[in-house]
């Protein structure tokens, strides 16, 4: 083995120059190893004391991004020595290295590495530039903005960037003062403060600076260090030529400044960044050429998920109905009442959540629904009793409208309060968010709503009753106040959005909201009074029923269309690298050569610790705010 290691190291291009005693002096240090398809041979995030010299077989260079998929930065074959960098530099792996079929290796360690170095200036400055160029290509790989560029130029982007080093309580840009450099968060966390009010805290993956570069004003705020971290910086050219060469970015870009500063969306800003099509385009990247591949499998549908909600409600609905029959224990009963009241309502609310891609955890579904239940049923039984609204002493026609009308008008108005309560405020709001929060607060007045008529049949002694009624209104529920609701909150949100719009265009687009949300809200009072009006006869009670909620679902499904393709035209304007990974994704899965670095695994969905959305496993950039995502 020694000679062979000898020829092998006097014919490799780092070594030439390097006196024959010293390569010789390295060899005695040195190890051949073995290592089969799928052998780790340096582990990311390890203190190394080796590294290798591959002499046959391929190895893939591998690393692990911020929201936990495994990425490809580089595949090596024979004669590329890999490992050094962390030797060189005296890191921790920011990489790892997985053979690729049969790979033969010689294994250099500390103290030979470290003669040779001294030994070959060549061999030195090789590997000082060598380092340098891996470990920011490593860097701009794993989770940032670049993502969508290509992997050859990226590498030629690691050469124009430089890492900087920052310890806590470091200014970086003073507010008023216009950054002439953009900045990517590699370690660390970095609070931005207008004034004395805190804007964002920016932690790896985000980026800042390109606010000020892209209006040519100082717009970005004071940017502080709140601990010792390191920072990828760029120069104003280099950022510009970027923006010019690849449509995905200086789109992503636009939408990020649109949701962080919406006022700056000037015309000489526009024309920047010039493309405003809805749809990103896609450049066809070659394999060989990717930047990341990622070997994930993604969780289930989360459409499917509701149906499980449905069908464990519904059993334990159907369990306790037939114990309640059998035993008639209050126990029993009341365990009927309450899931009774619960299982329509709750398989609504998830069946509408798993249609939205941006949410947020079901915990905030769950207040919505709790503070209908309580807050908008009790406001709306002492009005109704106030002014003594269908309390059946209604005779005419005109009394009965009346009645079915005011019931409708307070039953929407108090539940749009709980709306608004959680509609407002928020700088980036979705047409689904109010839809799913209209739900939720419709639903659970509904739940009250039924658990109440149920109770007044046990009130009766009539467990039968109870039963039926809960059937009866679970079963209708979708058509009821669940999407009367969310059709009255979808006009609210429009009328909160009018008042967003710039100056330039306020006039028109606002009127427009306006009317949109006067439209909607007496739609949904409408329907609500046309269902609760006492028809003459069961056939038109039928009747009146099917077409109300059929206009109202119609309507619904419209809504829901509209706010879907809202958030997926969002969510892949900032992050268009997935479209570019699914393209390769698919190309490696008919290329041999390259192996999976891992099984493909399930990765969970991914919350925004900023704003609390809940984006879709694989999602880098959160299509709300806009900040990075984390595993």
């Amino acid at each position: 083995m020694t000679m062979m290691a000898i020829d092998f190291m006097r014919n490799h291009t780092l070594f030439r120059g390097v006196p024959l005693h010293e390569l010789e002096g390295a060899v005695q240090s040195m190890h051949e190893e073995h290592f089969r398809d799928g052998d780790h041979l340096i582990v990311e995030g390890s203190y190394g004391n080796s590294c290798y010299f591959i002499m046959s077989g391929q190895v893939q260079i591998v690393s692990r991004n911020l929201i936990g998929h495994t990425i490809t930065l580089d595949v090596l074959g024979e004669g590329a020595l890999i490992g050094e960098v962390s030797l060189f530099l005296e890191e921790k792996r920011t990489s790892g290295a997985q053979a690729i079929g049969e790979v033969k290796a010689l294994r250099l360690e500390q103290n030979a590495f470290s003669r040779l170095a001294a030994a070959s200036p060549m061999f030195h400055e090789s590997l000082s530039f060598s380092a340098r160029i891996r470990t920011m290509h490593a860097m701009l790989s794993k989770a940032t903005i670049w993502a969508a560029i290509p992997n050859a130029e990226l590498r030629g982007l690691a050469e124009v960037t430089v890492r900087r080093k920052v310890y806590k309580g470091d200014v970086i840009v003073a507010e008023g003062t216009m950054a002439d450099r953009f900045y990517m968060i590699a370690e660390g966390r970095f609070e931005v403060r207008s004034g004395r009010r805190k804007k964002a805290i920016y932690k790896p993956g985000d980026y800042f600076g390109e606010m000020d570069l892209l209006s040519g004003e100082a717009h970005t705020g004071t940017v502080t260090a709140l601990e010792n971290g390191e920072l990828m910086v760029m120069g104003r050219d280099e950022f510009h030529f970027v923006l010019q060469q690849y449509e995905p970015v200086r789109r992503q870009f636009h939408e990020v400044l649109r949701i962080r500063r919406p006022d700056l969306l000037k015309d000489e800003v526009m024309a920047k960044l010039h493309h405003t099509a809805t749809d990103v385009e896609i450049p066809n990247v070659p394999v060989e050429a990717a930047a990341t591949v990622e070997t994930v499998s993604l969780a289930p549908p989360k459409k499917d998920r509701w149906i499980d909600i449905l069908l464990a409600l519904g059993g334990i609905f159907v369990v306790f109905t037939v114990l309640a029959i059998w035993l008639k224990q209050p126990l029993w009963i009341y365990a009927a009442l309450i899931s009774g009241g619960l299982v329509g309502p709750v398989s609504f609310v998830a069946y509408l959540r798993s249609s939205q891609l941006l949410g947020f955890k079901p915990i905030r579904l769950v207040t919505v629904f709790v503070a209908s239940g309580i807050i908008a049923v009790p406001i709306a039984w002492i009005l109704e009793r106030l002014w003594s609204i269908g309390s059946g002493l209604e005779t005419t026609t005109t009394e009965h409208i009346q009645a079915a009308l005011m019931i409708g008008v307070i039953e929407e108005i108090v539940k749009l309060m709980v709306c608004f309560l959680f509609l407002r405020g928020r700088k980036q709001r979705f047409l689904m968010d109010a839809v799913v929060f209209g739900a939720a607060a419709g639903m659970g007045f509904a739940a009250i709503e039924s658990m109440l008529y149920g109770f007044m049949y046990l009130q009766q002694q009539a467990t039968s009753g109870m039963l039926a009624v809960l059937w009866v209104r679970a079963v209708l529920s979708p058509f009821g106040h669940g999407t009367w609701t969310a059709i009255a909150a979808a006009g609210l949100w429009y009328g909160l959005r009018s008042g967003s719009f710039k100056r330039s265009s306020r006039t028109k687009r606002a009127v427009n909201s306006m009317l949109v949300m006067t439209g909607l809200l007496l739609l949904s009072i409408l329907l609500h009074a046309a269902w609760d009006y006492p028809y003459p006869s069961g056939l038109w009670k039928m009747t009146g029923m099917v077409l109300v909620g059929g206009i109202g679902i119609a309507l619904l499904y419209l809504l829901i269309r509209q706010g879907t393709q809202e958030e997926k035209m969002m969510h892949r304007a900032v992050n268009p690298a997935q479209q570019v990974e699914e393209r390769i994704r698919h190309a490696v899965g008919t290329r041999s050569s390259i192996k999976d670095a891992k099984k493909p695994g399930t990765v969970q969905s991914l919350t925004c610790q900023a704003c609390g959305t809940v984006s879709p496993a694989g999602t880098r950039y959160c299509g709300r705010c806009g900040q990075a995502l984390q595993l």
